[in-house]
């Protein structure tokens, strides 16, 4: 059974992208300057080296992660950190308002939601920033992504995927776009 939190933040989720007038623009990476990186805290480390990747190649990163209630490190100087106590904590204390308008000040090339499980927190910020190409590695029930890059099920089911390994893959498949001129409006 659905929560009511996730069920309302599904709602806002739902309104958020389809009120929305954005044009897809498919980058390779070349093309790409600013990057969006969402990830889970449990992946920090992958994500970490692939934030330093990805700057050594002249890209401008912010990032975002979900921190789960049980890991009591502190990221909050290095980026943006959604923290839950329970489902209601976020949005009480306007968390997510403020990391929506620090995040939403500007525009990037490329988001990435490095999340292979949903994490409904990591949509929502990923919907509601200005980005004409949007990536992802999970399934969802509304197509957010602009581009999924999925694996065999009883290799996502048996957790043998690592952030590392999407971080190789992403950067494959965008290596090998052809172009950023392809552009699709949302009808």
């Amino acid at each position: 059974m659905i929560s009511i939190n996730k069920y309302f933040l599904k709602r806002k989720i739902n309104n958020i992208f389809y009120s929305s007038n954005r044009e897809k623009e498919y980058h390779n990476l070349k093309e790409i300057k600013s990057v969006l990186l969402l990830f889970d805290t449990k992946d920090y480390s992958d994500a970490n080296l692939f934030i330093k990747q990805l700057k050594k190649m002249g890209k401008k990163v912010r990032v975002c992660a979900y921190k789960d209630k049980r890991d009591q490190n502190n990221y909050s100087s290095i980026f943006h950190t959604i923290v839950t106590e329970d489902d209601t904590n976020v949005w009480k204390n306007d968390s997510m308002t403020e990391i929506i308008n620090s995040l939403g000040s500007e525009s990037y090339d490329l988001a990435i939601n490095l999340a292979l499980k949903e994490n409904l927190y990591l949509q929502y910020v990923l919907v509601s920033v200005d980005s004409r190409f949007k990536v992802g590695f999970g399934k969802t029930d509304l197509p957010i992504y602009d581009m999924v890059i999925s694996f065999a099920p009883q290799m996502e089911s048996g957790e043998i995927i690592t952030a590392r390994e999407l971080c190789k893959q992403l950067i494959h498949y965008l290596s090998t776009i052809s172009s950023g001129n392809v552009k699709n409006k949302k009808n």
